[in-house]
This record gives structure tokens, C-alpha cells and sequence, in this order.
């Protein structure tokens, strides 16, 4: 079994996209914003649990005093809500406070060192969540809106706190190329080189623009993309989690009309995609005082259909991008079961008002409901067979991807006296900091207490001019356990720390069990050679292959001494479990069999790698992931 830290894998992203359609939910949320009453949607921390389809509606709701400080204490009974004008019973209502501040006595890394790793930070309810989308294709290129945007974000970035997490986006930035981080200074020198294109065609970045330039409707097209980029952002985001998000649209407004011709379509995919995914879209216009053009209704009218601010006609939007932040951090969520019947597939008003005098409120103004078709096809999504195990196999290799000071492997074996044997092993992160670590320390805590078994399993690094690698044993008893590990250097100071829940099996019980699989790698002949020769190497913890390297994969089964011999079949997948080849498994010597994976003939991607083993109609399966690089 990998092992890392308590996070959600890249994988549950997708789990999270299939529910978010499964059971299509309209999400309303809270804000505030200028001309038009908008609101916003925040984010969620252990959100209470919404019936499917649009029999619950989800509110997320802003309640501040006139002097912009969050209202608590409210209750159902404090909400007024309407749909089309009709009133609404409130069902749920819950007040979430966020600050971006690590839990006391929580010591995790907070850095961030893979993008798995990111995704499942921001799986985490209680981790704020934001992209800043920088429309360079309609923002200029001018020194006085460049500079003041410069620095305004700067200022505003500064302002994050450790355990927030922030992306920034172009129109050209695909979804599988967004990059959260934690890093305030990588963001800032993103924001200091950047300039704005508006009414500059060249250099062309890429291809599409210049199917931009051949079509001579390149302003039209740029807002399309603009749009779509919009409305794609709000469709991954909605996949991450099901909680707050907020995006922060820097633009002066993709225009919508064309010689006769709108994009007001466009407009409403965008708002109806962020609604559906629980996104806030505020907006900023970096033009400032007097700068109101036509172009900037598309601003106004994505800040109200998505719950936003409208930051628009000021010098100082640093100070709304601050109220940004606070709209994310206090909030209610309610939720209602709407009193019309038909799901229709239509546009919905909603209006929230609260009991409270000096009370303001602002929440979206509507929702577009799914139709019965569109509910029907999530159903029959919902209902095909998912390839079990494919969802832990993401979770374990999401723990292994490199991150903090070590990254390590914790696998279980048998012993020849029947008992369960766990084996650490580690190798120093690529991102390690300083202070090497001398060594690295696991406490095996007992579910339900504080007090670890025994002393703590040492492993030591490995001293300078040996090829060995570090590595420990220890023997466990069956049971539900907490794993604390932390990474110390020669000073005892600790540079790295984690816990990962864990339950240790009984080998010795079942007719059939196997062993953590363990992968080796090998760069060179020289080192095939190694392998072969080696009793019992040390196992790789990474899951991150070279298209150049020869990985081997060692698997031991273990059967009951009146099962007969065990087969064992080993199969290649793709990353959602659908079946690619079969491997060829060589005979089984005293239950053991080494595989090697075809990395060379692979291009770039996740794969999974199943072995199955049967024998007298028991079976025992162990399925792991793998990633493939150039």
C-alpha cells in the first residue's frame, strides 16, 4: 500500500464531475456586487447533505451588517425565500465560517508538489478555493491600466492565507493545465510579467489564433473564446468539489454584439455552467474611474447570474477583491424543495430575504432548473457499473506523488510464521528542503487513542558512498490504525509530517491473500542485472516512470495449505478501468512472480496495473496506478 498524506486523488475529481451530473443540483448563491443585485456562491465546509435533482435547491447566502461584517446566529426561521414570486419553505441552514488558517496543532506540509496532490487539497471542504482569470484578450496593453492591475493584484495576493489555494487562467489555459498553488510569490510573478492583447493581434500564441486572424472576425471569435473559457473553468471547477468556488474575472468585457449578432447564448452557458457547478464569478474592470463602455454589461450581468461582485468604475478595486475573500469566508448555506413539480429546464427568479433589520443579504438571482431529459441521461450515467477499485488505486498513487521532504512506501507482507509484516521505505522529495533528512520516524496509533504502539519504527538514511536504500520492518497486529510519520534531519528537527489512516490485515486469515505489490526501476542493463541478482531489494516508492525505464513489478500471494495451486493473472488498464491487454504472468515460484510492465510501448498518461490471484474458488485482487512520462 502507497502511502502519503490524508489527501483525495486526481481521480475523485472525476467521481465529484459524475455526481455533479448524476444528480444535477441548482446551486444559488451569495454575494454582493453593484447595479444589478447579484450575490455570491462560497464554499463549503462539511455542507449538510441535499436530496438530488432539483427537488432540494441550495442557497448560498451573504447576511452582512450595513458596515460589511458577517451576521451569525441566524436560523431557518430568519430566511425569507421566493422562487418566481412564489414563497419557499427554507428546509436547511447552516453557517460556515472559513480563514484560510491551518487547524492548531496541525503541522502537514501545506506546500503544494504535485498537481494531484493540488487536486485533492482542493477537494478539502474546508479549503478556501480561487482562480484569478486574466482576459489579456480584452484587457490593454496601456501602462495606465497595466500597472495599476499589477500592483492591485499583487496587493491582493499578498493577502492569502496558508491553507488557501489559487490558480490563475488565461483564455488559452486548458483545464488539465490549471496549476493550484500555495505559492504567493510564484503568483505574484505571474501577475508582474503580465500584459494585456486587446485590439493586438500579434505575436499568435498558437494555432487557434491564427484561424482567428484567417476568419477576419477575430474580435468576435476572441470573446467566444473568452466565454467558453469562462464556462469550461466553472465546468472543471464543479468536478473538484461540490462546495464553494470562486473565480475572479479580470476583464474589461468581452463584447456580445456583432453586426446584428449576440453571443448572449454564450453569456448564458457560462452562467448557467457556474450555477450548476456552485462557482462564483466576481468581476473586475482594471480601467477604473469613468471607464463604463457596453462591453462592460457582459461583466455585469456574469457577476449577478453567478452570485458576484461587480467590481466596475473604481480606482480601488483592491478594496473590493478584499470584500472577495470575505464573501468566501462567512456564509449560510440554505436549501429549499421547490413548490412547482415539473422539472422544465427553465430560468428561475429567486429572491432571499432575511428577518434581521440592517441586515443585507445578497444571494443569486435564480437558477436554470434541468429538464426531465437532462435529469434522465445523469441517471443513466449514474447507473453504469463503475470498475471497482480504480478509485483507490488513484487515492494511493496521489499519495506517492512527490511532495514534502521524503516520499515513502508502507506495503504489508506475510512472514513465514503467519504474522503481518509492514515494510517503510523512503527516498529524499525532489523538492527537499535544505536540511536533508537524516531520518524518518512512523507511530502506529490505534484507532479510537493517542497512544502510539510502542517506540516509533526509526529509518535511517542511508549513509554517503552506499547503494542501499533506507528501510525498516516492523510487525503489526490486525486492526484499524492511524499512521504518523515525520521527517527529521540530524538536529531532530522535524521538516515533514503526515498521518494516514490505515487497516492492517490478517494475511494468515484468508483462504487467499496477497502482498503489497512492490515496483522496482531499472535505467540500466547494469542495474536489470542487479535486480535479478538481489534476494530481497528494496522497493521504489515513486509511481512515476520514465518512458525509458524498466519497471518491474514483484507480487507474492498466499493460500491455505488446503487450497490448490493458486493462478495468477495480471491485466493493463486504462485510468478509468477499461481493460487495454493482458500481461504475461511467468510461473509461480514459492507463490511469488516478478511482471514487467511495458512502460516503452505506453504513451504519456495513467495507467493501472490489476493482479488477480484464485485458487478453489477464493480470489484476492490488488490494483495500483502508474503514470507514464516522456
Amino acid at each position: 500500500m502507497a502511502i502519503g498524506r490524508s489527501y483525495l486523488p486526481s481521480a475523485c475529481a472525476l467521481v465529484a464531475a459524475l455526481a455533479l451530473v448524476a444528480a444535477p443540483k441548482p446551486l444559488v448563491g451569495a454575494g454582493r456586487q453593484q447595479p444589478p443585485q447579484g450575490q455570491q456562491p462560497p464554499q463549503n465546509q462539511q455542507p449538510p447533505t441535499f436530496r438530488g435533482g432539483v427537488k432540494l435547491v441550495r442557497v448560498d447566502v451573504s447576511v452582512t451588517t450595513k458596515d460589511d461584517k458577517p451576521i451569525s446566529g441566524l436560523t431557518m426561521a430568519d430566511f425569507e425565500v421566493a422562487e418566481d414570486g412564489v414563497a419557499q419553505k427554507v428546509e436547511t441552514a447552516q453557517f460556515v465560517r472559513l480563514d484560510g488558517q491551518r487547524k492548531s496543532g496541525d503541522e502537514t506540509s501545506l506546500e503544494i508538489r504535485s498537481q494531484e496532490h493540488a487536486l485533492a487539497e482542493a477537494a478539502r471542504d474546508d479549503v478556501r478555493l480561487f482562480v484569478i482569470f486574466l482576459d489579456d484578450y480584452h484587457i490593454d496593453k496601456d501602462p495606465s491600466v497595466t500597472i495599476p492591475l499589477r500592483e492591485g493584484l499583487t496587493t491582493f495576493i499578498s493577502k492569502f492565507q496558508p491553507t488557501d489555494l489559487i490558480a490563475i487562467v488565461d483564455p488559452l489555459t486548458p483545464a488539465n493545465a490549471i496549476v493550484f498553488t500555495r505559492s504567493l510569490a510564484d503568483l505574484t510573478n505571474i501577475v508582474r510579467q503580465f500584459e494585456g492583447r486587446h485590439n493586438e493581434i500579434f505575436p499568435v500564441k498558437n494555432a487557434a489564433e491564427e484561424a482567428q486572424l484567417r476568419s477576419g472576425d477575430a474580435e468576435r471569435l476572441r470573446a467566444q473564446v473568452t466565454l467558453s473559457a469562462l464556462e469550461s473553468l466553472s465546468v472543471h471547477l464543479g468536478g473538484i468539489r461540490e462546495g464553494r468556488k470562486t473565480v475572479i474575472f479580470v476583464s474589461q468585457g468581452p463584447p456580445l454584439l456583432f453586426n446584428g449578432m449576440t453571443l448572449d447564448t454564450d453569456l448564458r452557458d457560462v452562467i448557467e455552467a457556474a450555477n450548476r457547478a456552485n462557482v462564483t464569478i466576481d468581476t473586475v474592470d482594471p480601467r477604473g474611474l469613468d471607464s463604463y463602455v457596453r462591453a462592460a454589461d457582459s461583466l455585469y450581468s456574469l457577476a449577478a447570474g453567478t452570485g458576484g461582485r461587480a467590481i466596475l468604475n473604481t480606482n480601488n478595486f483592491e478594496l473590493g477583491l478584499r470584500q472577495v475573500v470575505d464573501d468566501a469566508s462567512a456564509y449560510y448555506l440554505i436549501g429549499y424543495s421547490p413548490t412547482r413539480t415539473e422539472d422544465d429546464g427553465k430560468y428561475h427568479k429567486i429572491s432571499v430575504k432575511v428577518k434581521r433589520p440592517g441586515a443585507h443579504v445578497l444571494a443569486r438571482e435564480g437558477y436554470w432548473a434541468p429538464s426531465r431529459k437532462e435529469m434522465d441521461a445523469a441517471a443513466e450515467i449514474a447507473s453504469r457499473p463503475q470498475v471497482p477499485g480504480v478509485a483507490n488505486a488513484m487515492k494511493n498513487m496521489a499519495r506517492l506523488e512527490p511532495r514534502g521532504a521524503v516520499q515513502a512506501w508502507f506495503g504489508l507482507s506475510r512472514t513465514p510464521e503467519g504474522k503481518t509484516q509492514a515494510t517503510l521505505t523512503w527516498d529524499p522529495a525532489t523538492t527537499a528542503p535544505s536540511a536533508p533528512v537524516d531520518r524518518l520516524e512512523l507511530e502506529i496509533v490505534p484507532a479510537g487513542s493517542r497512544t502510539p504502539i510502542g517506540p516509533p519504527l526509526v529509518v535511517p538514511s542511508t549513509p554517503p558512498g552506499q547503494r542501499t536504500r533506507p528501510r525498516g520492518s516492523i510487525l503489526l497486529p490486525p486492526g484499524e490504525v492511524l499512521l504518523r510519520f515525520t521527517a527529521r534531519t540530524v538536529d531532530g528537527a522535524a521538516v515533514d509530517r503526515w498521518e494516514q489512516p490505515f487497516a492492517i490485515p490478517d494475511l494468515s486469515a484468508p483462504a487467499v491473500a496477497l502482498a503489497t505489490p512492490r515496483f522496482y526501476v531499472a535505467e540500466s542493463l547494469p542495474e536489470v542485472r542487479e535486480l535479478q541478482t538481489a534476494a530481497d531489494p528494496t522497493p521504489r516508492a515513486t509511481r512515476v516512470f520514465r518512458q525509458t525505464d524498466r519497471v518491474f513489478v514483484d507480487v507474492e500471494c498466499y493460500v491455505s495449505a488446503a487450497a490448490p495451486a493458486p493462478v495468477m493473472t495480471a491485466q493493463l488498464l486504462s485510468a478509468d478501468g477499461k481493460p487495454l491487454l493482458p500481461l504475461p504472468v511467468p510461473p509461480l515460484q514459492a507463490g511469488k512472480a516478478r511482471l514487467e510492465l511495458p512502460i516503452r510501448g505506453l504513451g504519456k498518461g495513467t495507467y493501472l496495473l490489476r493482479v488477480r490471484v484464485e485458487a478453489g474458488g477464493a480470489q484476492a485482487e490488488h490494483m495500483m496506478a502508474f503514470r507514464v512520462t516522456p
